[in-house]
């Protein structure tokens, strides 16, 4: 962590803000439990006010079912200032990818994030540029208009790990099928 963090001046040490969220069994404290262990050990404020806005039942749901219920985000952040993010798991990463985008919206920047544990596959988290080439010729420009309609968000913004899982299935109509059942 204090190599992907660098040296913690006063003014500009990142914050931690945790992907903790509202499940089916309750609140899922493990995201928030990491960030403050972290900001403890290494002398770094966490943020405790950001939590999930929604209810996205991502725990053992399949990938369908996590891109058609994806996590919204509300709380406070800083303008201007970095966080690192804090997740307990990371599966296809939309998680950690929606929380980006919620920061990045209110002004704020994203240096790093980490996890407990997850996929192998979803260690990297921003898709490569043969991925989304894959994607935009196997789906159409019409498919991804469609997903930025539907979404708020281009195919830019989509993890490695959901660009490979759209890449795989057979059509845009499958695709459009499978979520409309997931949501």
């Amino acid at each position: 962590m204090r190599t992907l963090i660098g040296p913690i001046d006063e003014g500009s040490a990142p914050v931690f803000v945790s992907a903790h969220a509202y499940e089916r069994g309750g609140v899922n404290a493990i995201p928030i439990a990491l960030a403050a262990f972290l900001g403890d050990k290494l002398g770094i404020a966490f943020e405790t006010t950001v939590v999930q806005a929604n209810i996205a039942c991502h725990t053992g749901a399949d990938g369908y079912s996590r891109l058609a219920r994806q996590a919204r985000f509300e709380g406070c952040v800083d303008k201007g200032r970095s966080y690192v993010m804090v997740d307990d798991f990371v599966g296809q990463g939309g998680t950690l990818a929606n929380l980006r985008g919620w920061i990045e919206h209110q002004g704020s920047r994203v240096v790093g994030a980490v996890a407990l544990t997850g996929k192998p596959y979803s260690a990297k988290l921003n898709p490569s540029s043969e991925q989304l080439y894959e994607l935009r010729e196997k789906h159409g420009r019409d498919f991804e208009d469609w997903w930025r309609a539907e979404f708020g968000h281009s195919f830019d913004c989509l993890t490695r790990s959901e660009a490979r899982y759209l890449a795989r299935s057979s059509d845009a109509d499958a695709i459009r099928n499978r979520l409309d059942a997931a949501s």
